[in-house]
């Protein structure tokens, strides 16, 4: 990213998933490229070259090439689209709200994960009550202050629970690496959907593919 890479790999245009165990296998037994396709094969085999660090059991990877530094007192993060109540949050305002937090296993299909993370942050679907979709809207789109990298759920996932604006990691607000001041974070899914430094939400009338699945990863990134 500006968020993690792909942490799925599958084609989206025929709908399949494959779950961390199968494509593990697969990689293992040389035959990416025939079940993707060479662009995908590409994009995996580079992974190990792709500039990424180790930070507490997490690979940490930037599609730009460099960690956005925002600072808390000028970060804003704009929502708008298909809205009756565009907003632009402050972090304080975003830390004023209520807090949830999940534990999960963060899970990346290139083969690591680190158990028992826990977050704390902001309810998506909270601000989705808040800004009042309109009725045309079937998914959200999320941009990263990166300028490259962006993902996006369908109005369904975006309004799971467990869906947060993560401020907080460890007990702790999150670090650059991680995605501060505030990312997305999507406990069932692989973390290519998790988008770090996010700055825009934007409700439109149809799930658009963001940045690893217009190269091919699927759109629905559910852990299997």
């Amino acid at each position: 990213m500006a968020s993690p890479p792909p942490r799925n790999a599958g084609t989206q245009h025929t709908g399949r998933r494959v779950g961390r165990r199968v494509f593990l296998s697969v990689l293992g037994a040389g035959v990416v490229t025939t079940l993707f396709g060479h662009d995908i094969a590409q994009t995996i085999s580079g992974l190990a070259n792709s500039g990424g660090f180790s930070l507490g059991g997490f690979e940490i990877y930037t599609v730009t090439g460099s960690i956005p530094d925002i600072k808390p007192a000028t970060y804003r993060l704009r929502i708008d689209g298909h809205i009756e109540h565009p907003l632009e949050l402050t972090y304080e305002d975003l830390r004023s709200m209520v807090h949830h937090e999940v534990t999960f296993t963060f899970t990346c299909v290139t083969g690591w994960t680190v158990p028992n993370t826990h977050w704390r942050g902001v309810r998506l679907a909270d601000l989705i009550t808040q800004v009042r979709p309109h009725a045309d809207v079937h998914g959200l789109e999320f941009y990263s202050a990166d300028g490259v990298y962006t993902d996006s759920l369908s109005l369904a996932e975006a309004k799971r629970s467990d869906v947060l604006l993560a401020m907080d990691l460890g007990g702790k607000p999150i670090s650059a690496d991680h995605g501060a001041p505030v990312r997305l974070l999507v406990p069932d899914m692989y973390g290519y959907k998790s988008v770090k430094w996010l700055d825009k939400i934007s409700f439109v009338s149809q799930q658009v593919p963001g940045y690893w699945e217009q190269r091919g990863y699927p759109v629905n990134a559910t852990i299997s």
